[in-house]
């Protein structure tokens, strides 16, 4: 072959187009629709990993005031205030905003032997708009200590 030789080119063939031409551009257009579509996505795995672990800690924040709850209800004054507070001073001290800046906690008695704390939060969100409130409750049975001089004291 001589240098500068090159290959005729095939005339093509009458109602047959060439291969690959109608596509061109195609990929540049799905990645514009579906980058969007994939960067949502992402953003929901995100904010519901925030949701799952805003609900985690509202939920032990809520087992740490029960604990106390439990224990203070029989035989301390003023035992949902404490309970509050120790669910309150529990997720101030994990240092996470998972749950906005501040959680409340409540205490009631359930009955006369159950007691419950519900602690509140706001989810952080990345979603422009969307609020997500967190409600975890934990309960149970009030803690008695009873001797066992006498059969017993009732509490």
């Amino acid at each position: 072959m001589a240098a500068g030789w090159r290959r005729p080119r095939r005339a093509p063939l009458p109602g047959r187009r060439r291969a690959g031409r109608g596509d061109r551009g195609s990929s540049a257009v799905e990645l514009v629709v579906l980058t969007p579509m994939l960067l949502a996505l992402i953003w929901l795995f995100i904010q519901y990993a925030l949701y799952y672990q805003g609900r985690q800690v509202a939920l032990a924040a809520a087992q740490i005031g029960a604990r106390v709850a439990r224990q203070d209800a029989n035989s301390v004054p003023g035992w949902q205030a404490i309970a509050e507070r120790s669910a309150e001073s529990y997720y101030a001290g994990l240092g996470t905003k998972v749950l906005g800046g501040a959680v409340t906690a409540a205490a009631v008695p359930l009955g006369v032997s159950q007691v419950r704390v519900t602690v509140t939060g706001q989810a952080a969100s990345i979603m422009f708009g969307l609020t997500l409130t967190i409600h975890e409750s934990a309960s149970g049975p009030i803690e008695c200590f009873r001797p066992d001089l006498n059969g017993g004291q009732q509490c």
